[in-house]
């Protein structure tokens, strides 16, 4: 019985880990991204799309909770129903909250 418990102790304590240093996916960084567009640019912008989006050097915080990822590619904003696409090359921290991964300036 307590070698089970152990095993469970072990198996739940590496999936804890391995949670607090995974990263989002490409689409959940898309989401968190474009979120933080609209809460900051308000309703007169919004994203329409990504192209050669790509999340690269993903590393732990060391300021505030979360990861820190290198975001490439660009984003096509629609500004007053003119889309213009603006290189999106710089570092953003993604935190997790609720579920729900969040983007913040790192």
């Amino acid at each position: 019985m307590n070698g089970i418990r152990i095993i469970v102790f072990s198996l739940t304590t590496a999936f804890a880990l391995a949670a607090c240093g995974s990263k989002p996916s490409d689409d959940q960084a898309k989401k968190a991204i474009t979120a933080e567009f609209e809460r900051v640019l308000g309703s007169q912008v919004w994203v329409k799309e990504y192209r050669d989006f790509s999340l690269s050097g993903c590393k732990k915080s060391e300021a505030a909770d979360g990861m820190v990822c290198d975001v490439g590619g660009s984003v096509v904003l629609d500004i007053g129903g003119v889309a213009q696409a603006r290189p999106f090359v710089q570092p953003v921290r993604f935190s997790k909250a609720s579920g729900e991964w969040t983007a913040h300036k790192p």
